[in-house]
């Protein structure tokens, strides 16, 4: 058995260099193995005696180091005896994996103050995670190593460090989540991961044990005070000798977890310590009320308030020790919480629906108290509650707020995911088990009720409307959410994460764990993080009618079981999911469909462009109208954009069409045809190569081979001599600015085809020469794998692929994203959508975004997705982008600037009117759009084109049909329903 003393080995990390015998002198210098090696090197410390260290050690307070005897270090200033760490441990730390931290002799300020601690102090929190989940982890067998790390030292160490952390207004508050977690897992005299040890605990003797497996999933799902007993007659019955200390701890954890007088007694004593007279009579009327509650529903309620009431004063607290005092309580309060939400979830149906919206509301109250839900998302979240339960609603109106209301789940994920994934994904590279974390966090949090509750009245709701989510025959009423509407049939395939760079099978429906921008064609999309609604990608498949699914990620073992096998997704226009495996019986559905619907065709307007006209344009010089004639669409509507909004758009250089085509021209090889004759050339024979791997073989290699061409064309000094001089004149001094070198085709933005995101843009060039050579890739992005296979599948004559090139002057955007004058649910042109985020290209590469839907009408705004990017993107003052730190703060438009926006949407129509569909209709405008220095700037605007069939499907309407009876229906929320 594990400890506690010995669990909470090794948790505070001291740069190496600050305590001598810690320096990395004697650690490998050479670089470190690929991560499989490291992986061995953990496995091996795991099951070595003395675990990462190599040996006893007194660190004395001069300096000094000295072998283990009695009280060296007495006439030094004192100091600690623990391990010394071992040459691979060394080695490991020196290049960022903090592994087996030491509290003892941390000078905690010193720590504090460095720029890197705070991944530091998450890789703290995850490595005790590893010691509670693994059986030790890496002190597996180092337990037993007599004075590798004492108790006391650790613990006094864990508390002068989390006292120093308190008192600083950024943990308390930005980091308050990073924080709690501290709180619940350094040693500090207090034990506060009971809930998250039991599971532990019992999964580990689960994995030893077959038999005990049930139990287990009892422990793990609906845990109840009778299981302490279960566990003990188990341990009588069937448990190993060596094996029955672990059953008493697992037992007594559970006996623990279930109790609640020692809480309330804490609670009470530390009212009498509290300078503010306000805050103790709160927190000592609502322990009476926890002790005085009669049920367990009654006390959930008050454990949500005490939840957010102790995160909303911790600063009020007074002392630091009574802010750490307050995190304990609210530690244990999570675990009471815990506790009484599954004892009620087995019964939640028999409850009446407004029981049920309250204690959504008391979840909403207790995710914000423990930090996974931010204040401006509590707000949104009860104007939605508020909205339901003042009257009966309507049934409609009742089912779209809970369809809100069930955001939370994600919101949480992405939350908790902003503060750990990174420094996760880095840990996980030598020990895969740290990747349970994130799931273990948000199933022993109040987030596992909350879901319960909401999946509940959901299935009920789905009930009354007769409409649901479909997973395999089985319905579901939560976990769905339908981000583009169509059908389609294909393989059911995981994605490598982390993603590589191979190309996607096209026939795939992808499960992925966010879409992204380098993502090739597929059939249907299936996403555990959806990124934003308005990236690149999701605009794309939205235009090709590609169905695409946002997932719970407790759904996702449900969806491992069928990988590899041929399904079919459905989502309808109203965001109804039905995903089903493959069969005959929908031959005859798909048979239809196509004829209903032909392929896209891509058919380049040839009589309308001017391959001819080679001089260089100012943005000022354009108009719409030139799209598809001299220039690509970008240029063109930038150049609208500047004749209506000057200040908006910033200045750029055009190249336009005839100059691409010149270079075509260009002799393949000496004596040899053109370079657009040897491509017409190439696109016949492969296309007499049937569909299949050898066809695909042979686009690579044209592809790579017409890059390598255009690469090494010389433009020649004329064209250097004189596009220099209109980049002097339109631009300024070279040197002195940035562009952004952007492809501008023929075949994009057209009325039927967006192709967002597909060329290349090469992001802020200073300098000339560099932006020749951008130029040059630029020019040769058509002819890129991923944008060739997007786009060729619905080509019409290839070869008339022209490539235009935007050098638009950098802007350093404080903070960017996209809007779309429409509501992408039913395409109401009323709302206005919004994805934004800090810095530079905030929104289009798919980030983690603010979403908001805005009524035009009103300026009514929802909150649909908080930015929760860890990173923004920033030019460098040489050129290129660089990431650093987003921030923490909850929004990202500032309510000025949200009015701006709404101006901009509703001059659209009248300014725009060419913004239209292949049918001629008039169409919503796609805008990209950043702010600097409080000022809007405006990047692109192109029609945002939905999938036409998709949205007009009679199957898909189908699933969106509900029976005319529950049209105008009301919905009685004291009726206890289904």
């Amino acid at each position: 058995m594990i400890k506690r003393a010995l669990l909470t080995a090794g948790l505070i990390i001291m740069w190496m260099g600050w305590i001598p015998g810690h320096s990395p002198a004697n650690a490998e210098e050479a670089p470190l193995p690929d991560t499989r090696i490291l992986k061995t090197h953990i496995e091996a410390m795991k099951e070595a005696p003395r675990g990462p260290f190599s040996r006893i050690r007194w660190f004395c307070r001069d300096g000094t180091i000295h072998p283990p005897k009695p009280y060296p270090c007495e006439e030094r200033g004192g100091g600690v005896q623990h391990g010394e760490w071992s040459d691979r441990t060394k080695a490991l730390r020196a290049k960022g994996y903090h592994i087996a931290s030491v509290l003892a002799d941390t000078d905690a300020g010193a720590l504090i103050r460095t720029p890197e601690f705070p991944d530091i102090l998450r890789q703290m929190i995850l490595e005790q995670f590893l010691i509670n989940a693994d059986d030790g982890w890496i002190y597996r067998q180092a337990r037993y190593y007599r004075g590798a790390l004492q108790a006391e030292d650790e613990e006094a160490g864990g508390r002068e460090l989390l006292l120093a952390l308190v008192q600083q207004k950024s943990w308390r508050e930005d980091r308050f989540p990073v924080l709690r977690e501290a709180v619940r897992f350094l040693p500090h005299g207090r034990d506060n991961a009971r809930i998250t040890r039991m599971r532990q605990l019992s999964r580990a003797m689960g994995e030893r044990d077959p038999e005990f497996n049930a139990l287990r999933i009892k422990l793990h799902v609906r845990p109840d005070a009778d299981d302490a007993r279960a566990v003990r007659d188990y341990a009588a019955r069937s448990a190993a000798p060596e094996d029955k200390a672990e059953y008493a701890e697992l037992a007594g954890l559970i006996d623990a977890i279930y109790r609640t007088d020692n809480l309330v007694a804490e609670m009470a004593i530390l009212a009498t310590r509290l300078p503010d007279p306000s805050i103790a009579e709160v927190l000592t009327r609502q322990a009476a009320r926890l002790v005085s509650a009669r049920t367990p529903e009654a006390g959930l309620e008050v454990m949500a308030g005490l939840l957010r009431f102790l995160r909303d004063h911790l600063h009020q607290a007074g002392s630091p020790a009574l802010m750490l005092a307050f995190l304990d309580i609210s530690l244990g309060l999570e675990d009471n919480f815990f506790r009484v939400g599954s004892q009620l979830a087995p019964r939640l149906k028999h409850y009446p629906r407004r029981t049920r919206l309250r204690w959504l509301g008391s979840g909403i109250d207790a995710l914000r108290g423990v930090g996974l839900i931010s204040g401006r998302q509590r707000s949104f979240l009860n104007a939605s509650l508020r909205a339901v339960t003042r009257a009966e609603p309507l049934l409609a109106v009742y089912k779209g707020e809970l369809d809100y209301l069930a955001r939370v789940p994600g919101w949480a994920d992405r939350f908790h995911s902003l503060r750990f994934s990174r420094t996760v994904d880095h840990l996980a590279a030598i020990e895969p088990l740290t990747r349970r974390y994130l799931h273990d966090r948000l199933h022993t949090s109040p987030l596992l009720f909350y879901t319960a509750v909401i999946d509940t009245l959901l299935t009920d709701a789905d009930r009354l409307t007769g409409v649901s989510h479909t997973l395999f025959g089985q319905k579901i009423s939560g976990g769905l959410r339908g981000l583009n509407p169509g059908l389609a049939r294909g393989i059911l395939r995981f994605a490598p994460e982390p993603p590589d760079r191979t190309p996607l099978a096209r026939d795939g429906i992808y499960v992925l764990p966010a879409t992204t921008d380098a993502l090739t064609p597929v059939a249907g999309i299936i996403t555990a993080g959806e990124g934003n609604a308005l990236s690149h990608v999701q605009l794309l498949a939205r235009n090709l009618g590609i169905p695409n699914v946002a997932s719970d990620r407790r759904l996702l073992s449900r969806l491992e079981k069928k990988a590899g096998e041929p399904v079919v997704l459905a989502v309808s226009p109203g965001g109804v999911v039905r995903l089903a495996g493959d069969g005959p019986e929908w031959e005859s559905l798909f048979k239809k469909e196509k004829q209903s619907a032909p392929d896209m065709v891509i058919r380049p307007d040839l009589n309308k462009i001017d391959l001819t006209t080679r001089r260089f344009f100012s943005l000022a010089d354009l108009r719409a109208s030139d799209s598809g004639r001299i220039c690509g669409p970008k240029a063109a509507n930038l150049g609208e954009l500047k004749h209506h909004f000057p200040q908006a758009v910033t200045e750029g250089v055009v190249i336009p069409f005839g100059v691409y085509r010149a270079l075509l021209d260009r002799p393949f090889a000496p004596g040899g045809p053109s370079i657009f004759e040897w491509m017409k050339g190439q696109y016949a024979a492969i296309g007499a190569i049937p569909a299949g791997q050898a066809r695909q073989n042979a686009e690579s290699r044209f592809l790579e081979e017409m890059r390598n061409r255009i690469l090494s064309i010389d433009s020649g000094p004329e064209f250097r001599r004189t596009l220099a001089r209109a980049m002097k004149n339109i631009l300024g001094e070279d040197g002195t600015y940035g562009v952004f070198v952007r492809s501008d085709t023929n075949v994009e933005d057209l009325s039927g085809f967006t192709g967002a995101g597909l060329n290349l843009t090469v992001p802020h060039v200073v300098g000339f020469d560099n932006i020749i050579r951008a130029i040059s890739r630029v020019w040769a992005s058509p002819f890129a794998e991923r944008a060739f296979r997007w786009r060729q599948g619905h080509m019409e004559g290839p070869e008339h692929v022209y490539c235009s090139v935007l050098l638009m002057k950098s802007v350093p955007a404080d903070k960017s994203g996209v809007m779309v004058t429409a509501d992408l649910a039913n395409g109401n042109t009323d709302t206005l959508y919004v994805a934004v985020n800090r810095g530079v290209g905030g929104a289009v590469a798919g980030q983690r975004s603010e979403e908001l839907r805005i009524d035009l009408s009103t300026g009514k705004i929802r909150l649909m997705a908080q930015a929760t990017e860890p990173l923004r993107r920033v030019l460098l003052p040489k050129g290129g982008l660089k990431k650093i730190p987003a921030g923490n703060s909850d929004s990202v438009l500032e309510p000025d600037e949200i009015l701006r926006l709404i101006r901009l949407a509703r001059s659209v129509p009248e300014k725009f009117p060419r913004l239209r569909n292949n049918q001629g209709e008039p169409v919503p405008a796609d805008i990209e759009f950043g702010f600097y220095n409080g000022d809007l700037v405006l990047f692109q605007i192109r029609p945002f084109l939905e999938n036409r069939h998709a949205r007009r499907s009679l199957f898909l309407h189908g699933l969106d049909k509900r029976p005319e009876k529950m049209r105008g229906r009301k919905v009685d929320l004291d009726e206890v329903g289904g």
